[in-house]
């Protein structure tokens, strides 16, 4: 950020919205799931065809998930103009795109480009400015007042002159941001500020500080800020301005005057209110560098978390693919890729002779290079999905292949190292793929220039890359993408496709985008308390250039793998040695061990911001084993999950899970759970045991029992029908089985000999017998005693 206390170069003029924001680094629940796969492919509509009357209402809720944006939201605001803003290019440009039309499918809707504006704030130097800006800052005074009491006009030499916040945007710590950072604060008159100190001594002036959101004493946390001290009169303190206000200061000036292009500002009697301007939804065009977590928070802070965030380098393909409205001066992008369609159409044509199930390839890789202040990138993007139809949209399909970006003082200086790590990594992500079909520059002119000027040296010593020619672009080419971009997030620029197989059609977003993570995410743990040297090294969870959004991705916490790796046992175990000793410390022997590792736990969210660049730290350090009851108390948990994910802007978001039981609890749950497996495997082996003895015994007894029948009738009765009949002798049986004694009664009364075991038997009393005339007898009405004769088999 550049501070100065006096007067400047003019730019746009105007100012604030609404007032101060609360602005606190919260831990984000998971917002979604990773979506990294291409949508199912669609074929559109024929172009002779027209759409069905309701086609338009299809895509009356369309929203791109990607961003942070809700449904409510995109319908809230879509009577809005959407505000597009280069915010860190070296002159930032605005551009606009109109209100969401009543009828999507007849109205084109366009990016215009409303011209450059200044990333500076001329503040008066009076005692009216100090209690109106103070005033702003309580959310008491509005846009219309700063406009009034607080703005200074460019030529006003006594101004207090604030440059460039974007490149403060959440830092916590002036030591923690880059040297080159402290250098770029200046001022012009040396007697009026203090380049960079806790407080400003005396005089009006700006200086930076390290202070905290509510204003209090830094502590070290994540609650720390680096803040301005903006003083505009000698008899008043100074105000304590976070970097985000003061965005918002200049992202207000920049609504206001889309406003008064559409003629909604209060200068005009029938326009809409000014507090209604600084609503304007805004969409910002980000370098990779600055998409980390920290400067993307507090950016959607300063936009009231209604703006949308793209990467630099996708918003400049998007207006480089803008067809030119001059047809004398075609745009020589879009004429290279039609000559490079026509020659792969005539290539596909002769192997579609030999192969008719071959399928046309319509996909083109570009380089992208461009420069802002402080940040050189380079990113591969490869395009698809021509649709011809829609004019701000020519290619619905944008596939982020890799991106390599870095924070410098001098970015020129690094720029050749940007295009050959580019090289590189696109040889290792796509190894097999084509050499690109052009590199585009996007930026001012003079960083153009220098972007083919390095190209040409470069591209010669790139294998086959020598022939790839070099395409210009409009200075505002970013802005325009950035506010085609931010239509498509709004549901303003869409398409209607048939998809094979559906009977009605679907609504989709004119671009989908696919990006690639331009930073690195890691964790680091400590298993001593926090000591500062026994951090562990840093595990990276999501690389660059990984698909996102990523995640969630699970990182397992447990209590006992905890005392391992306090014991520094870990290490040295292999990995089915460790499962087992991590089984082993589960016991109830080792609860205190658990417990007291549980407790000393701490993990730390790390984020790498560029490929040489240090891991810094996001968020406060985090205890998930340890639960704070409300006497402020500790438990030690014995397992949880922590669950990572990145968003497309670099977003951060955590989530712990699991029913955080205690150590003991745990471990009791465990037991009971033991003792509950162990008594339903017994009552298990019981039940079906018993079923199993309860069969097999009821199945002797019925054998027996047969055999004790068939011997009878072989000793009293030889020779009868009854004798030696298998099946009679099993069917009375089962007949009788619920009243043996009744059968072995009425046997015994009928032939007149007690009915013996089979055992009991002897050889000679069967040569004794006598046979009995009648063989059958029928003993319906000979029981007496039972009541129930019927349907009795003949014995």
């Amino acid at each position: 950020m550049s501070l100065a206390t006096s007067g400047g170069i003019g730019g746009m003029g105007g100012g604030a919205g609404a007032g101060g924001l609360s602005m606190a680094h919260s831990a984000h629940a998971m917002a979604q799931p990773m979506q990294a796969n291409v949508p199912p492919p669609s074929a559109e509509i024929p172009a002779g065809m027209a759409p069905p009357s309701n086609l338009a209402a299809l895509g009356a809720d369309i929203v791109d998930k990607s961003q942070q944006l809700s449904l409510k939201q995109v319908r809230d605001l879509s009577e809005m103009p959407i505000v597009a803003i280069d915010l860190y290019s070296t002159e930032p440009v605005v551009a606009s795109v109109p209100p969401k039309p009543k009828d999507p499918a007849a109205e084109d809707v366009k990016a215009s480009v409303l011209g450059k504006m200044k990333d500076k704030i001329f503040l008066k130097s009076t005692e009216a400015a100090h209690k109106t800006l103070r005033k702003w800052l309580s959310k008491s005074k509005g846009y219309d007042d700063l406009r009034s009491d607080v703005f200074a006009s460019p030529d006003d030499t006594s101004a207090v002159v604030i440059e460039n916040p974007e490149l403060w945007l959440g830092l916590r710590r002036l030591e923690d941001g880059p040297a080159y950072l402290k250098k770029m604060v200046t001022h012009v008159d040396d007697t009026d500020s203090l380049a960079i100190a806790e407080e400003a001594a005396q005089g009006v002036g700006v200086s930076l500080a390290n202070g905290t959101l509510d204003g209090s004493v830094p502590q070290g946390d994540d609650f720390d800020r680096v803040v301005c001290k903006v003083r505009l009169h000698e008899s008043k303190k100074a105000l304590t301005i976070l970097p985000e206000e003061i965005l918002q200061l200049i992202l207000n000036q920049a609504q206001y005057y889309v406003a008064r292009k559409n003629g909604a500002t209060g200068d005009n009697k029938d326009g809409e209110d000014v507090d209604d301007i600084t609503s304007y939804p805004c969409a910002i065009a980000v370098p990779a560098p600055y998409c980390n977590d920290q400067s993307v928070e507090a950016l959607l802070d300063a936009t009231g978390n209604t703006g949308v965030v793209f990467q630099r380098s996708v918003c400049a393909l998007a207006g480089a693919l803008v067809p030119s409205v001059n047809k004398e001066k075609p745009n020589l992008l879009l004429v290279h890729l039609q000559k490079v369609l026509q020659e792969r159409q005539k290539e596909f044509q002769k192997e579609q002779i030999q192969n008719p199930d071959a399928t046309f390839d319509d996909s083109i890789l570009l380089l992208m290079a461009g420069m802002t202040k402080d940040t050189a990138e380079c990113t591969a993007i490869q395009i698809s999905s021509k649709q011809e139809s829609m004019f701000s949209c020519l290619y619905g399909n944008f596939q982020v292949m890799c991106s390599v970006s870095y924070r410098h003082e001098n970015p020129e200086s690094i720029l050749e190292k940007c295009v050959t790590e580019l090289f590189e990594a696109l040889d290792t992500i796509a190894p097999e793929a084509d050499a690109p079909f052009g590199i585009i520059s996007f930026g001012t002119g003079a960083e153009q220039k220098t972007v083919q000027t390095k190209w040409e040296k470069l591209k010669k010593g790139l294998e086959d890359w020598e022939q790839v020619p070099h395409f210009f672009t409009k200075a505002d080419c970013v802005a325009t993408g950035t506010g085609i971009l931010g239509a498509v997030s709004h549901g303003r620029l869409s398409t209607i496709v048939q998809i094979p197989g559906k009977k009605r059609p679907k609504t989709q977003l004119g671009i989908q985008v696919q990006n690639v993570a331009p930073v690195a995410v890691g964790v680091t743990m400590n298993y001593h308390g926090g000591a500062k040297d026994r951090w562990t090294p840093v595990k990276t969870i999501f690389d660059f250039d990984r698909r996102v959004p990523a995640g969630p991705y699970g990182i397992e916490l447990s209590a006992a793998e905890c005392t391992l790796h306090r014991e520094g046992k870990a290490s040295e175990l292999s990995e089915e040695a460790f499962v087992k000793a991590i089984k082993d410390r589960e016991a109830a022997k080792h609860i205190p061990e658990r417990e007291k590792a549980a407790l000393d736990l701490r993990v730390q969210v790390v984020q790498k911001f560029t490929r040489d660049g240090s891991w810094t730290k996001i968020g406060d350090v985090m205890s998930p084993l340890t639960v704070v009851e409300k006497d402020e108390s500790k438990t030690a948990c014995e397992k949880i999950t922590l669950e990572l994910g990145l968003g497309i802007s670099g977003l951060i978001t955590n989530a712990l899970v699991g029913d955080r039981a205690s150590v003991v609890q745990a471990t009791k749950s465990a037991r009971i759970s033991a003792i509950q497996w162990y008594l339903g495997i017994g009552f298990a082996i019981l039940f079906f045991g018993g079923f199993l003895v309860k069969s097999y015994w009821e199945e002797h007894v019925f054998e027996r029992d047969t055999r004790r029948l068939l011997a009878y009738y072989k000793h009293v009765v030889p020779g009868s029908m009854s004798d030696g009949d298998l099946q009679n002798a099993r069917y009375l049986v089962w007949k009788y089985r619920y009243k043996k004694q009744k059968l072995w009664k009425n046997l015994e009364k009928k032939y007149g000999e007690p009915v013996l075991e089979e055992h009991e038997w002897s050889d000679e009393d069967g040569a004794d017998e006598k046979a009995d005339g009648d063989d059958h007898h029928d003993l319906d009405g000979g029981d007496t005693e039972s009541g129930d004769t019927k349907d009795e088999p003949d014995l």
